[in-house]
């Protein structure tokens, strides 16, 4: 139909254009991947578009901002440690970036040198849930932030990352395919992973750089599940809540249907919790 073709085209087409091999015809696409593609494109259009209605600096003044942003400075860590730290963002931000984007820190030691840390941004944050001790996503949590022994050099180090910033709005990535070496292909890991509607940020995963204090509150309201069995195939569905008919939706291709609220938590076989949306309560 009509509406069909206009639909496609604003929608499909601007997607084609930025993503190669992109396909509205039934190719399988990794959900965290697209959606990664589309906000940090989304991100590199509104600060084009941001420049360009500035006045633009001189040659030397942007230059000279380019150094002091990418560049390395000191600063006192824990236990008053000097730390080298390295920020490979640009420092451009856009609506995007401010409601998705945060920043970790990961701080490498060792003895008798001082410490490096390198503030790395996010509009996702991947949490490796291979272990057989993380059940659910607060282990996952304490898990990206524990400090690890590391090797460099031949030298042992220890690092350990830590959440710089957190966004308005937290996504978060589990990581449920994997390359497995023996099969020589990526598999999908289908253990069942805990989450709540209300989350905590508590202290001991924020870095001593971290911006304000306390703890920081979040609130599900969005879940991406992967269904199938195998990392190259399968359906994604989406469960939301939405506040005016105060109830949970869920979204399997065109069919929306309300859900009671325990629904978006429960463990079906063969569904498993992929992308997790939080907001910022507090």
């Amino acid at each position: 139909s009509k509406q069909w073709y206009q639909r496609r085209v604003r929608v499909y087409e601007p997607l084609r254009s930025k993503i190669p091999g992109f396909n509205e015809n039934g190719r399988q696409e990794d959900a965290e991947e697209f959606l990664g593609i589309v906000l940090s494109n989304l991100h590199d259009e509104m600060v084009s578009a941001m420049r360009s209605t500035k006045k633009t600096p001189s040659t030397r003044v942007v230059k000279e901002e380019e150094e002091e942003e990418t560049g390395e400075w000191q600063q006192m860590g824990k236990k008053n440690r000097v730390q080298v730290t390295r920020n490979t963002s640009n420092n451009e931000t856009s609506p995007v970036s401010e409601l998705f984007g945060g920043l970790t820190r990961s701080v490498v030691s060792r003895a008798g040198a001082k410490e490096s840390a390198t503030l790395q941004p996010f509009l996702s944050l991947q949490l490796d849930i291979q272990s057989p001790a993380i059940a659910s996503v607060e282990d996952a949590l304490r898990s990206f932030t524990l400090r690890e022994q590391i090797t460099l050099n031949s030298v042992k180090c220890y690092r350990r990352e830590t959440l710089e910033s957190l966004p308005p709005v937290l996504i978060l990535h589990l990581k449920r395919f994997i390359y497995d070496e023996a099969a020589k292909s990526c598999q999908k890991l289908h253990k069942e992973i805990n989450f709540g509607v209300s989350m905590t940020i508590t202290i001991d995963m924020l870095s001593s750089g971290a911006v304000g204090a306390g703890a920081r509150e979040y609130k599900l309201f969005g879940v991406v599940y992967h269904h199938g069995s195998h990392a190259a195939g399968g359906h994604y569905t989406a469960m939301t809540y939405h506040h005016s008919v105060g109830s949970w939706l869920y979204h399997d291709d065109e069919k929306v249907t309300s859900q009671e609220g325990g629904a978006v938590l429960k463990h079906i076989p063969g569904r498993s919790a992929y992308l997790l949306f939080y907001k910022r309560v507090n």
